[in-house]
């Protein structure tokens, strides 16, 4: 088996090699999602690998693929750390545990199959009604591309029998989801789920319904009971569970509420340049939720189970905040644009919320934003700025539309953990990235060094002072020390925590 894998890698180094040395050449419309994804791809550096349609091409633990790669015709597995987008044309993608994707998983003309071991920082797409045809040209190859047209009725149970990926957090403790998808059209996907919460004991029946009449427009329905919060833009859900079901850490406050929301949106892809390229993502709808507390407003009742921290007030027997019940009823505007040129990226999304009926029939606007733009400087340094805001014009809003900063991951300063709330909110995170490959350990990678400033404020029709953290960060892996200071008031923290997050 071991010889095996060594085979496998040195075919894989080859098939880079000769890559490297051959154009793709991609005919399909500018508008379609595929299109826009290879041409994106293709922009920056990336190897072609053609692989055999008769067996799968396996990208095995342990090897390296230096950038993004396309692989063309046939199915592939990986569990090999990837420093890019890995991309199939014309098969499947089938992630296997330990790999290590610093991009996106995409499948066209198949399905991404994924493995909770596995980690995707850009996420995981397939797109099954779509694909391109290849052929050889003189200097390389050509995709051509197809619409697969309707396909028959399909039902597709996601990981292990429809068993969705599943979530932990302080109030419902473990949240387990199940349920098929069900693909009737080419242009209908229908995702019903139920999730059972272990320390609520309850089960939440939800349905999600996508809807796509043509590559640019899609409606999208989803209706569900369940447990939200307005501080997922902190940690991903993964994350968020791994710190809570490891140390007790919940860096969210919740709400539970029964919530039909409906929107039609479109997406505008433009490739400007080989270089350059823009995406734009607008839609409107509307919501209506009904919403009541969860969890204790106290730190005596019962907690979900934790490894470490089990009774530490600050974690999870944190008090959740307490909401006031009733139906918010809106319109919604929204957009998302996501802009690359060359090396330089940059992200934002933006959400309007008007509601016609709330609480206590307050009267109010909120506007939820983040944006993201990270570039390199000098050889393997980088820079990247994040910022979240949160503005309410009008009364005040209702508790539901809180959100909070301060504690670890916002403000590490601040020892309360997310003490800092209101419908006000103003967080930005800067930092400078200095890796060293000389230092780099086996299996755990290359030491990074980083200087941080991060500037917050939280509070209710208004932003009081602002606090800023200022700091330094060694990390190796998940190991990471770091050492913050408030300038103001010299109030300082110094940290050594196994890490998860950014």
């Amino acid at each position: 088996m071991r010889r095996r894998g060594w085979v496998l890698a040195l075919a894989i180094l080859a098939a880079q090699s000769a890559g490297a040395q051959q154009s793709l050449r991609i005919d399909g419309p500018r508008h379609s999602e595929a299109t826009f994804l290879l041409l994106t791809a293709t922009a920056g550096p990336h190897d072609v690998i053609v692989a055999d349609s008769t067996r799968r091409l396996t990208f095995p633990r342990g090897t390296t693929v230096p950038r993004t790669a396309i692989i063309v015709g046939g199915d592939a597995s990986v569990a090999a750390t990837v420093h890019g987008d890995i991309i199939v044309v014309g098969g499947d993608l089938f992630l296997q545990p330990g790999a290590t994707i610093q991009g996106k998983a995409i499948a066209i003309g198949g399905a991404v199959y994924g493995s909770t071991l596995a980690l995707v920082t850009g996420g995981t797409h397939s797109i099954r009604d779509r694909t391109f045809i290849a052929s050889r040209t003189a200097d390389g190859f050509q995709l051509d591309y197809r619409r697969l047209g309707t396909r028959d009725p399909a039902i597709e149970f996601p990981l292990l029998d429809g068993l969705r990926l599943p979530a932990y957090d302080r109030v419902d403790g473990a949240s387990v989801a199940w349920g098929p998808i069900l693909r009737p059209t080419a242009r209908l996907e229908i995702d019903p789920t139920v999730t059972y919460r272990s320390h609520l004991g309850d089960w939440d029946p939800g349905v999600h319904m996508l809807v796509s009449p043509g590559e640019i427009w899609r409606l999208t329905l989803d209706a569900r009971r369940g447990t939200f919060s307005n501080d997922a833009w902190i940690n991903s859900d993964l994350i968020n569970s791994i710190t809570t079901f490891s140390v007790g850490s919940d860096k969210r406050n919740y709400y539970r509420a029964d919530r039909i929301e409906a929107a039609v949106g479109r997406i505008d892809r433009l490739t400007i340049a080989p270089t350059t390229s823009l995406e734009v993502e607008t839609y409107a709808g509307a919501l209506t939720e009904r919403a009541w507390s969860v969890g204790s407003t106290d730190t005596i009742g019962s907690h979900p189970w934790t490894l470490l921290n089990q009774n530490d007030p600050e974690n999870v027997r944190r008090a959740n905040p307490a909401i006031e019940p009733g139906r918010i009823s809106a319109g919604m505007l929204g957009a998302s644009v996501r802009w690359r040129y060359g090396d330089v990226t940059a992200g934002a999304v933006a959400r309007i919320e008007v509601p016609w009926q709330a609480p206590s029939d307050t009267r109010f606007v909120q506007i939820t934003a983040d944006g993201t733009i990270q570039f390199p400087t000098f050889g393997l340094q980088r820079f990247r700025t994040d910022i979240h805001v949160v503005a309410t014009p009008g009364d005040t809003a209702p508790l539901p539309r809180f959100s909070y900063i301060g504690g670890s991951s916002t403000l590490p300063v601040i020892r309360d953990l997310l003490s800092l709330g209101g419908d006000q909110l103003l967080h930005v995170d800067m930092r400078y990235e200095i890796p060293v490959p000389r230092l780099a350990v086996p299996y755990l990678g290359a030491p990074i060094f980083a200087l941080r400033h991060r500037i917050g404020s939280a509070g209710i029709q208004d932003l009081p002072r602002f606090i800023q953290n200022v700091g330094a960060t060694a990390s190796l892996s998940f190991l990471r020390i770091s050492y913050d200071i408030d300038p103001a008031t010299r109030e300082d923290h110094f940290g050594i925590v196994f890490s998860f997050t950014r």
